[in-house]
């Protein structure tokens, strides 16, 4: 994910998870790096949030806190103001705006009960996943692999009517979930990333005929 964030959308109204509340988590998006932070004190014109490390960031650099869900992000642009100096010791942000929207995708994503199989590009290991929806750009999956956020995965994928493709993805976000069977299965949404001309191809097709079959005639979303 780029460093700074896309432009808002206009009129979509802030989620109540979005909020900056103390005790609340979100993503902290420093030079393009994402870290998972808590928030310990809001103030006004300020922020204090929790961070893994020392020493970094340092004052005046770029920061932007991040609640993300299926559809895109909110995000408010801070600079940070003062850093941490000893690990754990939390950084305080100034606030130079208020809430945004960044939208993830830009197409149809349609629903499927398939199944594909992931893994993430270090360890061998592969993961049945329950590919919830899918879109020519990326994919929301449920499975009980460990991903982390901005994890570049492998996903294994073979469509009705389709030869199977490999594609690399990135994980943009996470949330929590529940599959029968597999109660720490949680939901990751993928976007494609380099998609070659023959995956898009054979994910493209399968859009559209699921549209036909979901918005059948003169039904078709606009």
């Amino acid at each position: 994910m780029a460093s700074s964030p896309h432009p808002p959308d206009a009129g979509i109204r802030p989620s109540r998870e979005a909020k900056l509340c103390k005790d609340s988590e979100c993503l902290l998006n420093v030079a393009g790096r994402h870290f998972l932070v808590k928030i310990l004190e809001v103030t006004v014109e300020t922020v204090r949030v929790s961070f893994p490390a020392r020493d970094y960031p340092v004052e005046g650099m770029r920061a932007y806190l991040e609640f993300h869900d299926d559809d895109g992000f909110y995000y408010y642009a801070s600079q940070v103001l003062k850093g941490p100096t000893a690990k754990g010791d939390g950084l305080v942000l100034y606030r130079l705006s208020g809430l945004k929207r960044s939208m993830h995708r830009g197409s149809f994503r349609v629903p499927t009960d398939l199944t594909v199989q992931v893994r993430d590009q270090v360890h061998a290991r592969k993961y049945n996943a329950a590919l919830l929806n899918i879109s020519a750009g990326g994919a929301l999956i449920q499975t009980e692999a460990p991903f982390d956020f901005s994890t570049t995965i492998e996903l294994t994928l073979s469509l009705p009517g389709e030869p199977t493709h490999m594609i690399l993805s990135q994980v943009v976000h996470t949330s929590a979930g529940t599959a029968k069977g597999a109660p720490c299965a949680h939901h990751f949404g993928v976007r494609f990333v380099n998609i070659d001309r023959d995956a898009e191809q054979s994910v493209t097709r399968f859009v559209s005929t699921r549209l036909q079959d979901l918005y059948p005639a003169n039904d078709a979303p606009r």
